[in-house]
């Protein structure tokens, strides 16, 4: 019997390494379906929409003036502060200490970018990490100007985030506001996505 393969049997073989390969690609074909739908137009639109499905839904009337609320969210925590008038009216009057008095360089909802960097003038909901290292904040009691500081760099912000100038690194910027609205009494929270 001779040792070398008959024409039919390697014909045979030919087909079936070429139907291998077919099936592999086809394989694949169905495996990369999801990630390329995922850069659709139709899930582009889903994520930008995501932006307005409220995460946190929370009565006004559990927060107290002058003193912080934490509510639990999926990216952590989110800090309410209720304001006090006195508060509202430095908000009202005095920007020139502060490093970036117009959140030109900071991370908040566009509609948000005024002396309060809030919905409401009431209360100031934020993430309370600084940008440069995450330390987290503390409410300085007692004071209406320098009203949240961080022990990393020793920053002191106003009671709408806002950075004071000579304090700090040269890096840091406004604390992050998330999106949120207050409804009926309600405070709407929804998600947020730092700078890049």
């Amino acid at each position: 019997m001779s040792n070398m393969s008959s024409p039919a049997s390697l014909k045979r073989r030919q087909v079936l390494s070429g139907l291998m390969k077919l099936l592999g690609l086809i394989g694949l074909a169905f495996l990369s379906v999801p990630f390329i739908s995922s850069f659709s137009s139709n899930e582009i639109h889903k994520k930008q929409q995501a932006s307005t499905a409220w995460i946190i839904k929370h009565p006004v009337t559990d927060f107290t003036q002058g003193k912080v609320t934490v509510l639990n969210w999926s990216g952590g925590v989110v800090w309410v502060y209720a304001r006090t008038e006195n508060n509202i009216s430095w908000l009202n009057e005095n920007d020139v200490e502060l490093r970036d008095a117009f959140s030109k360089q900071s991370d908040q909802p566009e509609q948000m970018r005024n002396n309060f960097r809030s919905d409401s003038e009431k209360y100031f909901v934020f993430i309370p990490l600084e940008n440069k290292k995450g330390c987290q904040v503390r409410l300085s009691e007692g004071s209406e100007k320098d009203l949240f500081s961080e022990p990393c760099f020793s920053a002191k912000y106003d009671a709408a985030g806002r950075i004071f100038k000579n304090s700090g690194h040269q890096d840091q910027i406004n604390l992050s506001i998330p999106e949120h609205v207050v409804e009926d009494g309600i405070l709407k929270i929804g998600i947020w996505m730092p700078k890049i």
